[in-house]
């Protein structure tokens, strides 16, 4: 099969011809005919996540199921299905409450810790894979593995939006931000999208954004999420940036009873005072991907029509490295998708 192999963390991809996989028992293989790419990944490729090298990449997939291992039941040969990205053991006291992402015997990620889907073939256990509703074709499913599932889960379980509450996306005109605007709407919630182009604010507005705030264009975000708000401050701040700056301004400019969620994470710290922790009730927190029913629900309203893939670039999979560059240099609207073809 065809692969796109990075030999050392850090290093491009190349173009290699690997043996095909076969699956061992309690595993299948998958061949993909879809993928997305998001800044994640960038992260990734730097060897900040672990894992060794060299590796296939690649998580955001959907394919055909064309061969199984022994003792697996729960899919079948010409099954469709997308890829769940957490390498988890699925009986632990989180994995059994509802919150895989805690898992206490967390094996890594499918990409970084074993070979992901930048490949014609790739081969997982077989729970990793989740069949794909018939309304929903391959780049969706795709991209609902971690563009759409990520907001997904942090709406509804990290900042439990409301439709009476005023959120604000800081980095709303990327790969995950986009669809959590769209996330937002479906909660019936005010949105207020922040990110550093007039670009990706006119995407965001697009797709459902109420207001828009370029973050280069003004001197304080906090102070105009209030004075969005009437003064009141935004019920919810969700970060998809994490520059310590930004989740500053997302603490600073909620509401009494708000919440500020931080998904994508840069190093740095942030001030809190616990005293206005006290008085305010208001909720800090950050959000990790989602469980496989999370990925489920994600691909059954995307099937509905409710949440629409928004694809800014789409290449055929030996050509990731120049959507990485793009990402690199935040030049891509929405998501990067692959084509197999």
């Amino acid at each position: 099969m065809r692969a796109m192999v990075v030999g050392k963390w850090g290093e491009a991809f190349k173009l290699e011809e690997r043996l095909d996989p076969q699956p061992a028992p309690g595993e299948a293989v998958m061949k993909v005919r879809a993928a997305g790419v998001g800044l994640t990944l960038v992260t990734m490729r730097t060897g900040i996540f672990g894992g060794t090298a060299p590796r296939i990449m690649g998580h955001e997939l959907g394919g055909d199921i064309i061969a199984v291992g022994d003792g697996v039941e729960n899919v079948k040969i010409g099954q469709r299905c997308a890829v769940y990205f957490y390498l988890n053991c699925g009986h632990c006291r989180w994995c059994r409450n509802g919150r895989e992402t805690l898992c206490e015997n967390h094996e890594g990620y499918v990409g970084v810790h074993r070979d992901g889907g930048y490949a014609e073939l790739v081969s997982l256990p077989s729970e990793n894979f989740l069949p794909i509703p018939d309304n929903l074709d391959y780049e969706g499913a795709a991209i609902a593995a971690d563009a759409v599932n990520t907001p997904w889960h942090c709406m509804r379980e990290r900042a439990q939006i409301n439709p009476h509450d005023d959120v604000m996306l800081v980095g709303a005109g990327g790969g995950v931000g986009i669809h959590g605007v769209q996330v937002a709407k479906i909660f019936g919630a005010r949105v207020i999208a922040v990110d550093i182009t007039e670009e990706k604010l006119e995407l965001a507005s697009k797709w459902g954004a109420d207001e828009v705030v370029n973050f280069r264009a003004i001197e304080d975000l906090a102070a105009e999420a209030k004075r969005l708000t009437d003064g009141k401050g935004v019920d919810a701040a969700i970060d998809f940036v994490g520059k310590p700056e930004t989740f500053q301004a997302c603490i600073d400019g909620l509401a009494v009873g708000g919440r500020a969620v931080v998904i994508g994470a840069q190093p740095g710290d942030v001030k809190v005072n616990p005293v206005n922790l006290v008085i305010t009730e208001q909720i800090i927190t950050g959000s990790r991907h989602s469980t496989r029913a999370e990925l489920i629900e994600t691909m059954n309203i995307m099937a509905r029509g409710l949440v629409t893939p928004v694809v800014g670039k789409r290449l055929h999979f030996t050509e990731v490295e120049e959507l990485f560059q793009d990402l690199q240099d935040e030049k891509l609207l929405g998501r990067g998708a692959l084509t197999y073809d």
